[in-house]
């Protein structure tokens, strides 16, 4: 530590009494390294050479695997080692003391009323109480005079000192590299560190992957200005990474491992690239360039417990690579169990004893579950394909001439959508008959209107003239008025043309015309005689 002036101890303690003679008993200690602040064209040199430089672990581990020369000129802090006391493990004061370190290096501590603020930069390191020999006393300094001798414990500067009494520097921000396991990761998780790196390789002695996790501090103030949601652009391409391994070099990882390092990567993306990320959605172009209809086929007769499922196993790789990259959105849903077994199967390519064993989940339930996955992915490709179809429906609908009545179209293709338009039974049985019963009622009432139109109904009329109506008003008064039977008088009016006379004259008429008809028909047969001979 003396040698290493980058090194700082940081310790958690319990209250302090004032009046007490001995040191506290430390709760949690945190060892950091600061740092960063690398220069661009350092990083671009050693870059171009494909080497790396020693000491700053973590800024030039991140610039040679993500090939950023902006990263290392960053400033930060990485935790190389932290312990709990065995008597308070598990208690939460790691993570209490690792809050209290953001904390620190966010300035919340520091009274900037003091002195002239909080440092921005590495450079300036110097420590509170330390008297430095200077080069001309070092000269003079010989270790036959020298006094070893106990110092005065008033002049030695103090072990401990309280965070508001310690100038912190400001960082961009903090990172951890460790071995993989469980435990760890869960703690650095649940502390809010997001996975940037992780060695293909483990290590020979422990058997253990080494993991790189950044958490990223306010630097909106600082100098140095970082590149905004530089964590983001991180965490976005290591998920893709490391889903993309799975069925590599990181085989052996566990699915709850796996699945626990991939919902940390998509932990620390940015509301606004999980939303760019939604608003791209898996379409029917994506579908037709990574399934074909065989496919599909396929994917549906086992949704349908049709097939067994070694037939769609094929399928499976590129289903899982697009659902953990966020492609399908809200649209396909899983659960916790769910979203493990398609990462077993799928991207890690196990079988499913190996599942079965990992999840401690019987065969039958795994596979059970596996359908209802496959399932929910066949009825997402089937609406794909059916909105597809709805729109080209729609584009190739032919728009023909409107029929004056009612404004309506004949003869327009109906629109899948219109449920009213694919109604065979608009109207009820009752009402068609209604409808047909009037259609009759009325063209029979159009028939008869035209054959009394037809008919002479001038022998109806009614004779008469105003003279003779008015007379037979005026006698109606007078035996209204005279009472008694007379009441009861018939008034009769002359009618001129009367039917009785009609008929007559009809009558006669008509045997005229018979009369006639037999004289001539008479004639007739007289003369043929004449010419035959015969009499």
């Amino acid at each position: 530590m003396s040698d290493a002036p980058a090194h700082q101890v940081f310790v958690l303690l319990p209250p302090i009494d004032p009046a007490a003679a001995s040191l506290p008993e430390p709760l949690c200690a945190i060892q950091v390294c600061l740092e960063g602040e690398i220069s661009r064209q350092a990083v671009m040199n050693a870059l171009g050479r494909g080497e790396r430089n020693e000491g700053d672990l973590i800024p030039w581990l991140v610039a040679q695997q993500y090939q950023d020369e902006d990263f290392a000129a960053l400033s930060g802090a990485r935790v190389v080692r932290i312990a709990t006391h065995p008597d308070y493990a598990s208690m939460g004061y790691g993570s209490r003391a690792l809050d209290q370190l953001r904390g620190f290096y966010q300035g919340q501590f520091y009274s900037m009323q003091e002195d002239g603020g909080i440092r921005s930069t590495l450079a300036d390191n110097d420590e509170h109480g330390l008297q430095r020999i200077s080069d001309r006393e070092l000269e003079a300094a010989d270790l036959h005079r020298d006094l070893v001798d106990v110092r005065d414990p008033a002049s030695l500067p103090a072990l401990f000192l309280r965070l508001p009494e310690k100038k912190p520097t400001r960082l961009h921000w903090l990172g951890v590299s460790y071995g993989l396991t469980p435990g760890l990761h869960k703690f650095w998780k649940r502390a809010g560190y997001v996975p940037v790196y992780m060695r293909q390789t483990s290590n020979e002695l422990t058997g253990e992957y080494t993991c790189v996790m950044l958490n990223e501090l306010p630097s909106a103030d600082l100098a140095v200005r970082a590149k905004e949601h530089w964590l983001d652009a991180f965490a976005r391409d290591f998920h893709h990474r490391f889903a993309t391994l799975l069925s590599y070099s990181f085989k052996d990882f566990t699915v709850m491992l796996a699945m626990a390092i991939l919902d940390a990567a998509k932990a620390g993306r940015s509301a606004e690239s999980l939303a760019a990320d939604a608003g791209a959605e898996y379409s029917r172009a994506d579908l037709n360039r990574d399934f074909n209809g065989y496919d599909l086929k396929r994917l549906e007769s086992y949704a349908n417990h049709l097939l067994d499922y070694h037939v769609v196993l094929d399928l499976l790789p590129t289903i899982s690579a697009r659902y953990f990259d966020s492609r399908f959105g809200p649209s396909v849903s899983l659960s916790g169990v769910q979203a493990c077994i398609l990462l077993g199967l799928g991207l890690q390519r196990k079988s499913v004893d190996e599942v079965e064993k990992e999840l401690n989940l019987p065969s039958r339930q795994i596979l059970a579950l596996f359908t209802k996955i496959l399932r929910k992915f066949s009825n997402r490709f089937r609406e794909l394909e059916t909105k597809a179809i709805e729109k080209e429906f729609d584009a190739e609908r032919m728009i023909v001439d409107t029929a004056d009545v009612g404004g309506s179209r004949t003869g327009a293709k109906r629109s899948l959508t219109d449920e009213a338009a694919w109604d065979p039974t608009a109207k009820s049985m009752e009402q068609d008959l209604a409808e047909a019963g009037r259609e009759v009622t009325d063209e029979f009432k159009l028939k008869q209107r035209e054959m009394i139109d037809a008919m002479d109904l001038s022998e109806y009329a009614i004779a008469g003239d105003n003279k003779d109506w008015e007379s037979a008003e005026s006698q109606i008064k007078k035996a209204a008025q005279s009472g008694g039977k007379a009441a009861q008088s018939v008034v009769s009016v002359k009618n001129q043309a009367s039917t009785k006379k009609n008929k007559l004259e009809r009558s006669v008429a008509k045997d005229l015309v018979k009369a006639e008809e037999a004289h001539s028909q008479k004639n007739k047969k007289s003369k043929t005689s004449k010419k035959t001979g015969k009499f």
